[in-house]
């Protein structure tokens, strides 16, 4: 049976921990659980559900993990809970797994707090509330929980159940992303190329989207193929690496994501890319080939589709032009304040103020 994705990562880590500390043999562990140690039942039950160092037993392991929970175990409360929410050893029961996640989150754990406002975020077994969920988040974030910080920060961002606040949510991205959060790093290079909530500075955007895309995350790579083909600034452009990076994150999406197709959107930065370099024959067909998944793709909203659609049209006619794309530089947001915590450029040996260079005519073609 392949564990949910989330379940899986949850007791991987949860198994890491434990596999990192000294090794128990299963009787004496086996002896500890059954005299009442709750760390001794949670370790069993997380292993008996993994199958780390022991057979698989799922229900076995649940049974001994809600032994641990029943006595407060922080951790065996929590993923007490995602075994009813995905129902793994136990019936799928998402009364019980709100009230496992309730619990732990009670007393403070911020794992717990995160999950619970996941469930009012998406209303899967509790009645929907942007607003419940943003406070548990913000329980979580202020606990220095990377993940927490994220979403606490997009619900700033957007104004989902908390007044819009693009300034605050560029604090929280930062907090997150110096963290290593990679989702936070590509969120506060996004506002940096905005100028949203921060002043404009593709300078400090290019550091985060070069910092996101040394993972394995293929969006990240995406990301920051589209910034150096497209960026306003033509000082930031650079088309042969923007078309080695789109090759990596259209490889990474197959091999690590798993995507049955490869998103259109990652196709049309691969067009963008191989325009950037000069490649305007081959940007032509993976233009074109973008445009015919856009209009495959059932999911995307008719709003959408037409926005897209125009988009992706209007930059083949730039390419059959023998013309690269460039996207206009955003207006910013009046009054945004820079973060003097946000070390970046230090950390990267980079100047707080640029060098001038000389002014070189705009290949690029702003539409």
């Amino acid at each position: 049976m392949r564990l949910p994705t989330f379940l899986l990562a949850c007791l991987l880590f949860f198994a890491a921990s434990l596999h990192a500390q000294q090794r128990v043999d299963e009787r004496e562990l086996h002896s500890w659980a059954d005299r009442g140690d709750a760390d001794a039942q949670f370790e069993l039950g997380v292993r008996q559900i993994t199958g780390e160092g022991m057979e698989k037993k799922p229900k076995t392991g649940a049974a001994w993990i809600e032994k641990a929970a029943k006595q407060k175990h922080r951790q065996a409360m929590h993923v007490l809970g995602t075994l009813y929410q995905d129902g793994l050893g136990v019936k799928k029961d998402l009364a019980k797994a709100h009230e496992w996640y309730e619990k732990g989150a009670a007393v403070g754990f911020p794992v717990s707090q995160h999950a619970l406002g996941a469930l009012y975020e998406t209303g899967e077994g509790v009645t929907k509330d942007p607003a419940k969920a943003a406070e548990w988040f913000k329980k979580a974030a202020e606990q220095g929980h990377a993940q927490s910080q994220t979403a606490y920060a997009s619900k700033l961002e957007n104004g989902g159940g908390v007044p819009k606040s693009a300034a605050k949510a560029a604090l929280w991205y930062l907090k997150a992303a110096q963290q290593g959060y990679i989702l936070a790093m590509s969120r506060i290079a996004n506002l940096y190329y905005t100028g949203q909530g921060v002043p404009v500075d593709f300078r400090r955007a290019k550091a985060w989207y070069q910092r996101a895309a040394t993972s394995e995350d293929p969006w990240s790579s995406n990301n920051l193929a589209w910034f150096l083909a497209t960026c306003p600034d033509e000082n930031m452009h650079n088309g042969e690496m923007a078309v080695e990076l789109a090759r990596r994150a259209l490889k990474l999406v197959t091999e690590i994501a798993q995507e049955e197709e490869q998103p259109y959107e990652m196709i049309d930065t691969m067009a963008a890319a191989l325009a950037r370099n000069g490649e305007f024959k081959e940007a032509e067909l993976w233009q074109k080939r973008s445009i015919a998944l856009l209009a495959e793709d059932k999911e995307v909203t008719a709003e959408d589709r037409k926005k897209l659609d125009t988009e992706f049209s209007t930059r083949l006619k730039l390419y059959q032009k023998q013309a690269p794309f460039a996207e206009p530089e955003a207006e910013g947001e009046e009054g945004a304040e820079p973060l003097p915590q946000d070390t970046i450029l230090q950390e990267q040996g980079l100047p707080e103020t640029p060098k001038k260079a000389p002014k070189k005519p705009n290949r690029g073609t702003v539409v």
